[in-house]
């Protein structure tokens, strides 16, 4: 029970999406292309684009950790007669994988929002709609 939350945990917690939502659902390419237009001045501009391939540069880390530990997983379960005490090792490495890569990203997030006007992180993150 244990591996198959594990695995659940590994490939369903964001696998090739990394921080994505911290963009707004957006990709880096099309965020750079609305700041383009939502901060025209290219001065202004360039420290937020630094903080957003900041935010890349953390979500490609956060993949790769992932994938890293994927394959550690999948080698051991192969392997058949991995103890249980290598796969609570395993999952609390992606715990803390995801806690420090999460800690960091919401940092970049508030620092990018600290770069904009109100006005500006409005039109890059429209407030989503409620439900009907």
């Amino acid at each position: 029970m244990l591996i198959a939350l594990l695995l659940g945990y590994l490939f369903l917690s964001g696998g090739g999406s990394g921080g994505l939502w911290y963009l707004g659902g957006l990709t880096p390419h099309q965020l750079h292309k609305e700041l383009e237009k939502v901060v025209p001045d290219k001065a202004t501009r360039k420290p937020i684009t630094e903080t957003v391939a900041m935010i890349e540069t953390e979500s490609k880390q956060l993949d790769n950790e992932r994938k890293k530990l994927e394959k550690e997983v999948l080698a051991a379960l192969k392997r058949h007669d991995t103890p249980p005490a290598q796969f609570r090792a395993f999952e609390e490495r992606a715990d803390t994988i995801n806690a420090n890569s999460t800690r960091n990203l919401l940092n970049l997030r508030f620092k990018l929002r600290s770069q904009l006007s109100e006005a500006q992180w409005r039109m890059l993150f429209p407030a989503a709609s409620a439900p009907h």
